[in-house]
């Protein structure tokens, strides 16, 4: 990945995440470093409910959990990947979309790269410690969490 797109703060992320006794994935793509703080991470982190993929879920629900950074790439696999399933003949859309999450699930490991510990670190250094002031603080924490998601990944090259 550029380190130009790395300090974006609004880079797309996708979470893939499992939840226990349950075989189909929970995916939710394209999120903003933001959206994805105040969607996932910052629930996840409290131990409260958050919405992953339209269901309701606790941290403490799911075996694992995973924060892609989509690469620029991503947008178009997926657009394919969606016109597979509503073009062509009913038995090449049957076919897609019962291969729907295996698909999604490789166009991420393709076209994605797994961050989560850079993320979580962003997260537990800027954010947590001032948990209480996030929402009056918002733009200029998320600005400093994108700075040290930034510098993790800069290392990790």
């Amino acid at each position: 990945m550029a380190d130009e797109q790395l300090e974006n703060k609004e880079d797309e992320f996708a979470v893939y995440a499992v939840r226990k006794n349950e075989p189909t994935p929970l995916i939710q793509t394209h999120l903003p470093f933001g959206r994805l703080m105040d969607d996932i991470v910052v629930p996840f982190e409290s131990d409260e409910v958050f919405f992953l993929d339209g269901a309701p879920v606790k941290a403490t629900d799911l075996d694992r959990i995973k924060i892609i950074c989509q690469k620029e790439s991503f947008s178009l696999l997926f657009d394919r990947l969606h016109r597979g399933i509503r073009l062509g003949g009913i038995k090449g859309q049957e076919l897609y979309a019962k291969q729907y999450h295996a698909r999604l699930e490789a166009l991420l490991r393709e076209s994605g790269e797994d961050m989560t510990a850079q993320v979580v670190k962003a997260f537990r250094t800027i954010i947590k410690p001032k948990l209480k002031d996030y929402v009056p603080n918002k733009e200029a924490l998320l600005d400093a969490a994108v700075k040290v998601f930034s510098e993790s990944v800069k290392l990790l090259s």
